[in-house]
């Protein structure tokens, strides 16, 4: 039996050359990736200016207090009106929701800046948006924490299990978003899009 190999050639017989598989610039991508970090910047926004508000309200609502109870209630579980203020004057008066409105409001704002950089291929975009996850992520998940801890002295289980459930929310969302801040930091060709172009001017004799 034969033996016989097949070898790629361009017109005059020779192998293509290595540069003609290396990785191109991806502009494409990084403006992908630097909407939806807006978008998560915005959503983060307004999550946090709720609990800037809650940081400065020395009283719940009534309709406050109903939207967050109604459902609880409906499951079973005994909770008054006076025992959900007591747990917010704690968490309002321990700074936990003073702490998770204005770290993320911070890391929004960071997490903002880097997406509009980015969209404009600038390489300090990914950067600005990890700082802003990272400032996101320490603040939230600590001052979740500072709230499960009220909870379990404070609320019933059903309460106790959604505040626990949020700080694991907060923690998985500010993950996917510094992956994605990070993504082009570490893609070839997304970083061949962000690096500094050199453009070399010939002047004319």
């Amino acid at each position: 039996m034969s033996e016989f190999s097949i070898r790629m050639k361009d017109e005059k017989g020779i192998a293509p050359p290595a540069s003609l598989f290396a990785p191109r610039p991806d502009k494409k991508g990084p403006k992908t990736i630097a909407i939806l970090l807006v978008l998560g910047a915005l959503a983060m926004g307004l999550t946090s200016f709720g609990d800037i508000q809650m940081s400065f309200a020395d009283d719940l609502s009534q309709n406050e207090l109903d939207t967050l109870l109604t459902n609880v209630r409906d499951n079973g579980e005994n909770i008054t009106d006076e025992e959900y203020q007591e747990f917010h004057d704690a968490a309002r008066e321990d700074g936990a929701y003073a702490l998770r409105g204005w770290t993320v409001m911070v890391g929004a704002m960071l997490i903002l800046l880097g997406g509009v950089l980015l969209f404009k291929l600038n390489i300090h975009g990914p950067k600005f948006a990890l700082l802003g996850s990272g400032i996101a992520a320490a603040g939230g998940l600590y001052a979740n924490w500072m709230i499960f801890q009220l909870s379990e002295e404070m609320l019933p289980p059903a309460l106790i299990l959604a505040n626990k459930i949020l700080g694991y929310l907060c923690g998985f969302c500010m993950v996917i978003c510094g992956c994605m801040a990070a993504l082009p930091l570490f893609n070839a060709s997304a970083r061949m899009a962000l690096e500094p172009r050199i453009t070399l001017v010939k002047e004319e004799e």
